[in-house]
Order: structure tokens, then C-alpha cells, then sequence
């Protein structure tokens, strides 16, 4: 008869400390949330707009405008060779920021930096170019890789 008393009275007990961080009492802390947020909308919106950017739809056209505008009035091999790849550096890095610019408008933060790493990496290759055969391998250097992996984790 205790045991069942005993019990009575600590369910009872409970009960009332249960019922002291209920939603009704309006001093109780909010329970914290374990849900993870849902970045899923913006995944697809962000990885669309950033398939765009990287389709390049537009880069073979900037391209071609910016070595025949730069190659304007030189006579030379080198001069050429030397305007081409000082054109194609402004091309890659203009390429670059806009790549970044769908980085900023990431909300899940892993996205956010696989985009901006992929960006730093383009620039930091396109900075590198110094022959117009450059511009053929800058795409395979290792971070750009990595950074690229890391994008498809999201928008494959």
C-alpha cells in the first residue's frame, strides 16, 4: 500500500514539474529546436542562377570581344599573346566574381562556401595565367576541382 501511495504521490509530482515548462506558462524558457533548418528552396534557386553563371553562355562571346578588342593595333606575336592573355585574365576574373555573387545568396553555409571557394580558385588561377595555353588547364588545377566537388555535393 506505500508503493502504490509512494507512487501516487511522485507521479503526481511529475506531473506538476511537467507541466511547469509547458507552452501555458508564459515565464518558461521555448524549448530549443532540434529541427535543422531547411535551406532546400534556396539550394535549388541558388544551384540553378549558378548553373547559369558556369554554363558560360556568355563567356565565349566576352571572350572573343575582349582578345579582339585588346589585340587591336599590335603587331607583334608577343604583344598579341600578351594583350590575349591580359583579356582573357579580366574575362576569367569578371567569370569569378559573378560565381561569387550566387555565393552570397546561398543561405546553407556549406553551399555558401564551396561556391565562394570555387570562385577564390578561379581568380587565383586566372591570376596565374601567363601563356594562352594556360587558359586551357586553368580549369583542371586542383582547387578548383575540390571546390567544384564540393558544389556538385549540392546541385548535381
Amino acid at each position: 500500500m506505500r508503493r502504490a501511495l509512494a507512487a501516487v504521490v511522485l507521479g503526481g509530482a511529475l506531473l506538476a514539474t511537467a507541466a511547469c515548462g509547458s507552452a501555458a506558462d508564459p515565464g518558461a524558457a521555448p524549448a530549443a529546436s532540434s529541427a535543422a533548418p531547411d535551406y532546400s528552396a534556396n539550394t535549388k534557386q541558388v544551384c540553378g542562377a549558378l548553373e547559369e553563371v558556369l554554363a558560360g553562355k556568355t563567356l565565349e562571346a566576352e571572350t572573343t570581344k575582349a582578345v579582339t578588342d585588346a589585340v587591336k593595333g599590335k603587331t607583334t606575336e608577343a604583344q598579341i599573346d600578351k594583350a590575349t592573355v591580359d583579356a582573357m585574365k579580366k574575362v576569367f576574373t569578371k567569370w569569378a566574381d559573378g560565381i561569387a555573387a550566387e555565393a552570397a545568396k546561398a543561405e546553407d553555409p556549406k553551399l555558401k562556401a564551396g561556391i565562394q571557394a570555387f570562385a577564390t580558385a578561379l581568380k587565383a588561377e586566372a591570376a596565374k595565367m601567363k601563356t594562352i595555353d594556360d587558359a586551357d588547364t586553368m580549369m583542371d588545377g586542383s582547387e578548383i576541382e575540390k571546390a567544384g566537388a564540393e558544389i556538385d555535393k549540392f546541385c548535381a
